[in-house]
């Protein structure tokens, strides 16, 4: 009987001190005036990308369009006009058009009517300057966070019904504070995955987007309601 709780202290016992950290001597010896020890430490970081959206929704009425600042390109800042609505002039019917108008100075005024038509000088005369189509910004920031350290890529695709009858609808990126844009715009839908954006290496903690939504009525519209679902995702490189 003795033996078996002898064999059950010293188990217990075994138990104990399996549990208790190990310990690691020193001792300063030769007459020297030091000692060391080493520690051995292990971290383990896995992978993670994340998201967040300031703005999920944007409900665009053009019963009654909302205005934007007047707008005009500055190559120094390459700033995209500010939400709401915006008359392009009759004359221009195309993206290279547009393109073309705004480094060349044109101004995009800000348009409450749709379709798009105001007397802006109110002589009682509507120009050519003063009718054409309707294009409509709206802006909102995409955070991201990526510590895949051989890098990330922005997709971005778009589905609806019905797949077309909006005018154009696009999309440009531009990385903050400052950095490359990338877009694409669709006259139907739905747009496969579309890469916007890119970066080597981890993203240095989360990183701002300036996501900029546009549509552009340019009169091949058809009247009714759309709804669109704008996926973003976040990959490795």
């Amino acid at each position: 009987m003795k033996k078996v709780i002898l064999l059950v202290i010293f188990a217990l016992l075994g138990a104990a001190l399996a549990t208790q950290p190990t310990k690691s001597w020193a001792i300063n010896k030769g007459g020297s005036n030091s000692v060391s020890l080493n520690e051995t430490i292990k971290v383990t970081i896995p992978v993670r990308y994340a998201l967040h959206l300031t703005d999920t929704f944007w409900k665009l009425n053009l019963k009654k369009p909302e205005a934007g600042t007047d707008y005009t390109f500055n190559p120094n800042e390459w700033a995209a006009p500010e939400d709401g609505c915006y008359l392009v002039p009759k004359t221009i019917t195309s993206g290279d058009q547009l393109k073309a108008f705004l480094v060349q100075g044109g101004v995009l005024k800000g348009m409450d009517s749709y379709p798009a038509i105001k007397d802006f000088n109110d002589d009682g005369k509507i120009e050519d300057t003063e009718k054409g189509t309707l294009i409509c910004v709206h802006h909102k920031i995409l955070q991201k966070f990526s510590n895949n350290p051989e890098g990330w890529k922005l997709l971005i695709s778009v589905t609806g019904n019905p797949s077309s009858g909006f005018g154009y609808f696009g999309m440009a990126d531009h990385v903050l504070p400052a950095g490359d844009w990338g877009y694409f715009y669709t006259k139907s839908l739905p747009v496969s995955e579309q890469q916007v954006a890119y970066g080597e290496g981890t993203t240095g903690g989360w990183l701002d987007d300036d996501i900029v939504e546009a549509f552009w009525f340019d009169g091949t519209e058809a009247a009714g309601n759309y709804k669109l679902t704008v996926t973003f995702t976040l990959a490795g490189l």
